[in-house]
């Protein structure tokens, strides 16, 4: 059993493929999501933007400041006649967000990116859902997933991080929605079936999409108990080969509903991409080669 389990971690690391795909497809819609938000940026996350600002200590230094030192310099008070601070955090998340798409210094760029997005998620978090808190884990995680170019000890090292790491980012994804749909099961509204017709009279979430729900009780409670169901049994029947894709499908459904039809824009498009993570190398290779058969009927 214990040859078993150290076999996981220290295999030869057969998902890097999957793992770059998904990485880039992260990368464009961290991209998308910066770009347009600039008009908007000073708003954000300046020092005195729509959070404000807060959580230092000021009788202490930075070093002895934690994670915070790290994560919220955006909010440190120095910051707070230094426009040009978040600006330059900006750049840096575009300027490495671009490098990490050409894999241009893929270990500094996957770095940068996750200090820089930190940064501007925790700064701009009253704005955000809360799929930009898995986004900084995930790209936490992603620091230690890299192609090792070197050998010896070195590589096995980078070999055994890889394996650690990736199964690591599927675990969290998998206690993520087991955990939120825990929690829904306290809670009368969904377990009454009225979630989402109540969520769907709010003018906020409300579009033409939502209106069948709002209006009727029956496909409220199809919806609410269909939601319910699918959080709370993912993380068995996501490793289920026959019922994966299907599965998965729903919840490309479930979540593309949330993006454009709640205006829950990017945790819905947050979760669509983190499926990828769930696919086999197959699947992977036909996303691949259907962006390919566009390009060349585009060119053409």
């Amino acid at each position: 059993m214990k040859e078993k389990i150290a076999d996981i971690f220290t295999r030869e690391f057969r998902y890097m493929d999957k793992i770059e795909f998904f990485r880039r497809a992260l990368y464009l819609l961290l991209l998308f999501n910066t770009l347009t938000l600039l008009p908007i940026a000073h708003d954000m996350f300046a020092y005195y933007g729509l959070t404000g600002h807060g959580a230092w200590n000021t009788n202490f230094p930075i070093w002895m400041q934690g994670s915070k030192g790290i994560t919220t310099l955006l909010s440190h008070p120095a910051t707070s006649d230094r426009n040009w601070v978040y600006v330059i955090v900006l750049i840096g998340q575009i300027t490495f967000l671009i490098t990490g798409l050409l894999r241009v210094l893929p270990i500094l760029s996957s770095i940068a990116v996750y200090i820089c997005t930190v940064n501007l998620f925790l700064k701009g978090g009253s704005a955000f859902t809360g799929g930009e808190n898995l986004v900084n884990l995930v790209l936490f995680y992603l620091m230690f997933i890299q192609i090792s170019k070197t050998k010896g000890w070195l590589a096995e090292l980078q070999n055994i991080l890889n394996n650690t790491f990736y199964w690591i980012l599927l675990i969290q994804i998998c206690v993520l929605y087991f955990f939120s749909g825990l929690f829904k099961l306290f809670d009368p509204y969904w377990m009454q079936g009225y979630a989402v017709m109540y969520v769907s009279k709010l003018e906020i979430f409300s579009s033409w999409m939502t209106v069948p729900f709002e209006k009727s009780y029956i496909l409220s409670a199809i919806a609410t108990y269909t939601v319910v169901l699918y959080q709370i049994t993912f993380a068995i029947a996501v490793w289920i080969k026959k019922i994966k894709i299907p599965f998965l499908i729903y919840g490309v459904a479930f979540h593309l509903m949330i993006a454009f039809g709640m205006g829950i824009f990017n945790f819905g498009l947050i979760m669509v991409v983190m499926y990828l993570l769930f696919l086999d190398d197959q699947h992977i290779e036909r996303i691949k080669s259907l962006f390919k058969r566009r390009r060349s009927v585009k060119t053409t």
